[in-house]
């Protein structure tokens, strides 16, 4: 692990909560608002969560108001 990522990931717990935040965020602009809750930047965020990283490509950019809950 580069020393120079985000310490508050550094526990398992943590790890997860970051990785369910991830998978159940519903826009980028979510995503994004994690990374930098947790001090990550976007290159980082690829670099060390790769599978995650491309979960949120796949996300809109808004969270769709008029989805139906799932």
């Amino acid at each position: 692990m580069n020393e120079q990522d985000s310490e508050s990931l550094d526990s398992l717990r943590e790890s997860s909560a970051f990785e369910l935040a991830i998978k159940t965020a519903e826009s980028t602009v979510e995503v994004l608002g994690i990374l930098h809750e947790h001090g990550m930047s976007e290159e980082a965020f690829t670099n060390r969560f790769p599978v995650l990283a491309k979960v949120a490509q796949g996300l809109p950019n808004v969270p769709d108001e008029a989805a139906p809950p799932v």
